[in-house]
């Protein structure tokens, strides 16, 4: 027998690329438990922290519990460090922010190591149409990646180079997760 999580689940991954309701990401998660028998927030005032059931650890997610966020932001810091083999270097960084301020989303998957795979709208890039996200859930630096291939140094020469890259993540802001329940 099915729970309401995994009805849930399936009801919205049928939903992919298309606009649940208004295209509030609200609408996503209520819309989706109550075609699987389950209950809706509690609460669905604007800026409510709303509760979707019963308050589980976001390690115990499975796909179909429902996330809240509040000022809940993600820095992806990539840092990338190129070597010739003439001895010459260039670092590059790059930096990249998503922020969820108030927000609500499923869980897709949990494949643990501090992420999960969420299914939401109401964000870039598809704007109120239902996508799938890789999110960091926790603070944590990447194993470092390294390459070695040739390449066009800043004078325009081709050498052998070394390239380094670095990942450093940075979690601030709130999540939380709740367990699906019958109507």
């Amino acid at each position: 027998m099915s729970t309401i999580s995994q009805k849930a689940i399936i009801w919205a991954r049928g939903r992919l690329r298309q606009q649940v309701g208004a295209g509030e990401c609200w609408d996503l998660a209520d819309q989706a438990l109550r075609n699987a028998g389950g209950k809706s927030s509690t609460t669905t005032d604007w800026d409510d922290d709303y509760v979707w059931g019963t308050a589980i650890e976001l390690k115990d997610v499975v796909p179909g519990d429902v996330l809240q966020f509040r000022d809940y932001v993600v820095t992806t810091n990539t840092e990338v460090t190129t070597s010739f083999a003439d001895g010459s270097e260039t670092d590059e960084t790059t930096e990249e922010t998503v922020e969820r301020p108030h927000h609500t989303a499923i869980v897709d998957g949990n494949p643990g190591a501090g992420w999960l795979s969420i299914l939401e709208q109401n964000v870039a890039p598809l704007g109120k149409k239902v996508q799938k996200h890789k999110l960091a859930t926790r603070t944590m630096d990447q194993p470092s990646k390294t390459v070695r291939k040739t390449v066009k140094n800043d004078a325009g020469k081709w050498l052998n180079a070394t390239i380094v890259t670095k990942v450093s993540i940075t979690v601030s802001g709130t999540i939380w997760a709740y367990r699906p329940q019958a109507k």
